[in-house]
C-alpha cells in the first residue's frame, strides 16, 4: 500500500487555449496560471496551496482532445447538483448525470463534455 497520495498533476489537452479557458473560467470560475515553451501552452488551475495537485490544460502537438481517452475527476464544487445543473442549463453536454458512489459513501460524480471534446468528470462529497 502507498505512503503517500498518488495523484500529482493531471493534463486536459485542448486545441484552442482561449476556447478552454474561456470555458473552464466561465462554468468553473477557476483561475490559471500560464506557462508557454517553444512548442507547448499550458494553463494550470491556481491553489491556494502551490503543493497540491493541480491540473493543466495543454496545447501540444503531442496531445489531442478526445472523449475516449483516461477521465481526469475535477472537485470544484462543495455540492454536485447545482454546479450540473448549471452545466446544463449553458447547454454543456452532461455525460453521466450526478450519481453517488457506494451509495453516496464515497462522494458523487457526474461526466461533461468540455469545449475541446474531453470527456471531464466531476466529483464531491455532496450531491
Amino acid at each position: 500500500m502507498l505512503t503517500h497520495t498518488p495523484l500529482v498533476w493531471g493534463e486536459i489537452p485542448v486545441a484552442d487555449m482561449a476556447r478552454a479557458t474561456a470555458f473552464y473560467q466561465q462554468h468553473f470560475d477557476v483561475e490559471f496560471k500560464h506557462q508557454d515553451s517553444d512548442d507547448m501552452q499550458m494553463a494550470i488551475i491556481a491553489t491556494q496551496d502551490p503543493q497540491a495537485a493541480s491540473v493543466g490544460l495543454v496545447k501540444h502537438p503531442m496531445m489531442q482532445p478526445s472523449g475516449d481517452g483516461s477521465v481526469v475527476y475535477l472537485h470544484l464544487s462543495e455540492q454536485l447538483s447545482p454546479l450540473v445543473a448549471k452545466l446544463t442549463q449553458a447547454e454543456v453536454n452532461i455525460v453521466l448525470p450526478v450519481m453517488p458512489i457506494n451509495d453516496g459513501e464515497c462522494g458523487y460524480i457526474a461526466l461533461f463534455v468540455d469545449s475541446e471534446g474531453n470527456k471531464v468528470g466531476l466529483w464531491s462529497a455532496q450531491q
